[in-house]
């Protein structure tokens, strides 16, 4: 008698003269259908290994699924596969903020998970923070609810305030110029060290034409003057009025020459102009 085989050989080989072999149709099925289950079972033992299910230990401990190691998660009894995703997902910032939550591993039954379920130990840092619900509106007003905006008075035509010494709450009164306007003529007179004419205003971007008409001044005496000889890199390239080469130029000559006496020594880098070094005098020291 032939063995499955040597038949399966005759049919692909699709017989010979000399062949005393006759293979119905029928036994064709048969041997077709016998080779496609033995192709199913050598892949069966080649994979099924490695995508078992878990085979939980007869003796199981406390783990917590967010810090166990692969060899302690492999001795809970969890499969290759398994402990191999777990891992993956704990490297992609992945937690489990609850033992529950663990139930969701891919191909563990719900029978392992029951025995697994007491010996899950969720660290503090991991677990799901409770609700608290918000006693106000998070986003915003809700539809109906009109907020309560204080009216802002402005000064009327004619009036003036005193620009260096008005503070934000002052300025935000000038027609024209609100919180973020007021902030900025406040910082950018930080840095000038004060004016001393009130057509610099105008120098700030955005702001109205014609605000100055809304300032006086009565300390230019108390404008801060900058110790250029003293004075590090960063304090001089935040003036308004010195631009990065300028103070580079500065430092250098301090550092290769010495202190700086005058403006006429400035005169001599081609990185001041005339009206540069106009507009700057108010605001230096040489001491």
């Amino acid at each position: 008698m032939l063995s499955v085989a040597t038949i399966a050989s005759q049919c692909s080989n699709g017989g010979s003269d000399n062949d005393e072999l006759s293979v119905t149709e029928a036994e064709k099925a048969y041997i077709k259908r016998l080779q496609s289950e033995v192709a199913k079972a050598e892949k069966e033992r080649a994979y099924g290994p490695k995508y078992a299910p878990a085979q939980l230990a007869r003796e199981l401990f406390p783990f917590d699924p967010n810090h166990a190691d692969s060899a302690t998660l492999r001795k809970l009894g969890l499969s290759e596969w398994q402990t191999f995703n777990m891992m993956k997902y704990r490297r992609r910032g992945g937690r489990w903020r609850s033992p529950d939550d663990f139930k969701r591993l891919y191909g563990l039954s719900n029978r392992d998970f029951e025995r697994l379920r007491p010996y899950i130990r969720i660290a503090e840092a991991d677990r799901r923070k409770p609700f608290v619900a918000f006693d106000e509106h998070p986003y915003g007003q809700p539809k109906g609810e009109k907020p309560d905006y204080k009216h802002q008075e402005k000064l009327s035509e004619g009036t003036t305030i005193e620009l260096n010494s008005a503070d934000t709450t002052l300025l935000k009164q000038v027609p024209g110029i609100g919180s973020y306007y007021a902030r900025k003529i406040v910082n950018y007179r930080e840095r000038l060290g004060g004016f001393i004419s009130t057509s610099q205003v105008s120098e700030i971007e955005g702001l109205p034409a014609g605000v100055s008409r809304w300032f006086t001044l009565e300390h230019k005496a108390n404008v801060k003057k900058l110790r250029i000889n003293h004075a590090n890199f960063k304090e001089l390239v935040r003036h308004p009025y010195l631009s990065y080469e300028q103070t580079k130029a500065i430092a250098n000559h301090v550092r290769q020459y010495g202190p700086i006496h005058s403006l006429q020594e400035l005169r001599l880098y081609r990185e001041f102009s005339s009206a540069d070094l106009e507009r700057l005098a108010p605001y230096l020291r040489f001491d």
